[in-house]
């Protein structure tokens, strides 16, 4: 049974991902998923005046709730047993160590998000992934 990490940031591709894996754990039986959606770090004092990193703490966590919403319902519609994470940092990056730290067998994905300038290079994210995992990777339309 796998352990599967899907990148979620609340775009239609990533929803289709969830979609993707719930169809194949037909014929590869799923242990358990991790949901992660990974903000922009932002910091106090670049943004504005008046903004604490405590009150950025919790946009990234409002923001990162939203984003988890629909892959969140379809897992639980489904009965999958998954967790869920809201990191910051570099997306990439992020998606990469989070596999590792999890101990993941394999990362579904979308191959666009939503309107991040990246987003302009097909898939420039899931690329990068590519790039930094040994893991097996699918990537979904």
């Amino acid at each position: 049974m796998k352990r599967i990490l899907i990148p979620v940031d609340g775009s239609q591709h990533a929803v289709h991902a969830v979609r993707a894996m719930l169809q194949a754990r037909g014929y590869d039986p799923v242990e358990r998923v991790e949901l992660l959606t990974v903000q922009i770090p932002l910091q106090a004092g670049k943004i504005g005046r008046g903004l604490s990193q405590a009150d950025i703490d919790a946009y990234h966590q409002e923001e990162g709730q939203a984003a988890l919403r629909e892959a969140s319902a379809l897992l639980t519609e489904a009965g999958v047993p998954f967790g869920q994470r809201v990191e910051t940092g570099a997306t990439a990056e992020t998606i990469a160590r989070v596999a590792a730290e999890i101990d993941a067998d394999e990362i579904f994905m979308g191959t666009r998000g939503l309107g991040s300038a990246s987003a302009l290079f097909m898939g420039s994210v899931a690329t990068k992934v590519l790039h930094l995992t040994a893991l097996p990777v699918t990537l979904v339309k």
